[in-house]
């Protein structure tokens, strides 16, 4: 096994996670979550 760290970024704003859940999280409450994606209509 590659002693080589994986990282998870997120394709809106770069952030970087060690993991693809941290990564998911960031993703449902930050982007998503607060309606920034157009068309989004999770709060209706």
């Amino acid at each position: 096994m590659s002693s080589e760290k994986k990282e998870f970024r997120c394709p809106y704003c770069d952030s970087v996670f060690k993991t693809e859940a941290e990564l998911s999280k960031h993703i449902d409450r930050i982007h998503i979550g607060s309606g920034l994606l157009e068309g989004d209509r999770t709060k209706w």
